[in-house]
């Protein structure tokens, strides 16, 4: 079924994404792959720098409005408060229809929403093709997709480890405004 503007795509309740971050500047290209558990309300993003493939940062963010910014190999962590928790399956319900454009070599559908992220569709399968995020200002173009594919060891992947839970009693609140609503 062809991607409309009438209807922006639905994520499924689980998938596992492999990208490629290109910034803008030259601070350094990167892998990043997401775990995304509607269900269990858990979202990990690992993201490993090629410049130093051993400082890789564990961003998980949790239905309960918490996120933790940790690397494991220095045993650090940022725990943060949002007003938000993670992305509903329908978060681009309210984006703005940019048209189609060509994206990597496939037809897309554009949309941007609330000047956070501009996100690109496979228009035939509604895949996540690439996107956008304007404070970023950095591009992630998708190299693996699985829907339906979950994290390896979920009970694992989705709790912070020890070490962030001692930093947890004076978390970082900020005032995010998400693209969730």
């Amino acid at each position: 079924m062809a991607l409309a503007c009438a209807s922006p795509p639905i994520w499924p309740e689980k998938f596992v994404l492999v990208q490629r971050r290109i910034p803008d500047d030259d601070s350094g290209n990167a892998s990043t792959v997401t775990y995304y558990d509607w269900k269990r309300q858990a979202n990990l993003i690992v993201i490993t720098p090629d410049g130093n493939e051993t400082d890789v940062l564990w961003d998980l963010e949790l239905g309960t409005k918490h996120s933790y910014y940790f690397k494991p190999a220095a045993e650090t962590c940022q725990p943060m408060q949002f007003p938000v928790g993670i992305l509903r399956p329908n978060w681009l319900s309210n984006a703005t229809c940019l048209g189609t454009r060509m994206v990597l070599g496939r037809k897309c559908v554009a949309w941007t929403k609330a000047d956070f992220i501009d996100y690109y569709a496979d228009a035939e399968t509604s895949e996540p093709v690439s996107w956008y995020f304007h404070d970023m200002r950095a591009r992630f173009d998708t190299v693996y997709y699985a829907p339906g594919q979950q994290a390896p060891d979920p009970a694992r992947y989705f709790t912070p480890p020890r070490y962030c839970n001692a930093s947890w009693s004076s978390p970082t609140r900020l005032p995010f405004r998400h693209a969730a609503d």
